[in-house]
């Protein structure tokens, strides 16, 4: 019994371990949709936003879509880090966007 007891407590821990299950390798090329978001730092007020959607049918590339979009950017931060010296100093470091995608 508390072998089962043992088993169970340890199956529990692994299961709430955070997993990607939803990466994706290799995309299907059958027929889908695949799309990329890239986003990077234009000056120090704008970000451009680059969205590249890409069709699929039946293993071939349907058409290719792509968008740029001029986004604010979320300005600076201040983090501690150590300079070639060894010594510690504040720099600056640019925020990013969070990604979410949403599929309905």
């Amino acid at each position: 019994m508390k072998k089962l007891a043992l088993a169970i407590l340890v199956l529990s821990f692994i299961s709430c371990k955070e997993k990607n299950d939803d990466k994706v390798k290799e995309v299907d090329k059958n027929g889908s949709v695949e799309t990329k978001v890239h986003i990077t730092h234009l000056t120090d007020s704008l970000d451009v936003m680059k969205t590249e959607n890409i069709f699929w049918v039946k293993n071939q590339e349907a058409k290719r879509v792509i968008r740029l979009d001029t986004i604010p950017s979320l300005g600076v931060s201040d983090e501690q880090g150590e300079n070639s010296s060894g010594q510690d100093t504040t720099i600056k470091v640019r925020k990013n966007y969070q990604i979410f995608i949403t599929v309905n």
